[in-house]
């Protein structure tokens, strides 16, 4: 009987000691030492941030003016696919300083969404600096497949580029909407090909159909017997082959004195 108490006396005293570290492990702070402590993580996320915007470059400076001029196509709100598309970017300094063009990158964005990339385009270096009250044109050119035909997209280009004291900016040229097209070329290389072949399949049949009728003809059609000449008369060259029997004597007689009179 003495067993059960014992059991449910140490399980109490276990209870007790493990609520008095508990309470121990209790850190109490004071009003003061809470605020010190929001004033840090304050300061702290002010000074991130400043960090993140003293990083972070500038959309766009006020000293230079940059245009864009498409080559190829010169309708800009058509894209062809297959095509190489050409454009020209002018950028101008209009400030005191020395600008560096770093580079230039484009992708194509979706219409309703414009922070969804659909696809990067070619980016290129130009590394090129551009002196006060002077101009720079650069020449740039993408290519779009024949995945993106017949489909809305936002074109976006951005120039890169930095001034004298190292801040960089991020110029977007270009953000405008496009649609994809597929050019029907007319006759390429590949139709031609199989246009010839085509012709030369026609020509054969026609030859080896002419070859089979004109057989199947022959073979109908009787063949002719050789037809014989009509016998002309010649008459009697010869005095020998005259038949004299049926006239008189007399007659004969007249005749053969002429015919000796004649060889005379």
């Amino acid at each position: 009987m003495f067993r059960p108490v014992v059991f449910l006396s140490l399980f109490l005293l276990a209870g007790f000691a493990t609520l008095s570290r508990a309470e121990e492990d209790v850190i109490i702070e004071t009003a003061e030492e809470t605020a010190g402590k929001a004033d840090g993580v304050l300061q702290g996320a002010a000074t991130d941030a400043t960090a993140e915007e003293a990083a972070a470059p500038i959309l766009h400076s006020p000293d230079a003016e940059t245009t864009v001029y498409f080559t190829f196509p010169p309708n800009t709100k058509e894209i062809p696919t297959n095509k190489p598309i050409r454009l020209l970017i002018g950028f101008r300094n209009k400030g005191q300083g020395v600008f560096m063009v770093d580079y230039l990158d484009a992708s194509l964005r979706y219409p309703m969404d414009f922070s969804y990339n659909i696809a990067n385009l070619t980016s290129v270096r130009f590394s090129r600096a551009v002196a006060p009250r002077e101009e720079a044109t650069f020449d740039y050119g993408f290519y779009l497949s024949d995945a993106f035909a017949s489909r809305p997209f936002t074109l976006n280009i951005n120039l890169h580029y930095r001034d004298a004291t190292d801040k960089g900016f991020i110029h977007s040229i270009y953000n405008e909407t496009i649609q994809a097209i597929e050019v029907d070329e007319g006759l390429d290389s590949q139709t031609f090909f199989l246009y010839v072949i085509f012709g030369a399949i026609v020509v054969l049949g026609g030859v080896f159909g002419q070859q089979y009728f004109a057989a199947k003809i022959n073979k109908k059609r009787p063949a002719r017997k050789a037809e014989k000449s009509p016998a002309v008369e010649s008459g009697t060259s010869k005095s020998s082959d005259v038949d004299y029997d049926w006239l008189p004597e007399s007659s004969i007689r007249h005749l053969s004195k002429r015919s000796c009179m004649s060889e005379i």
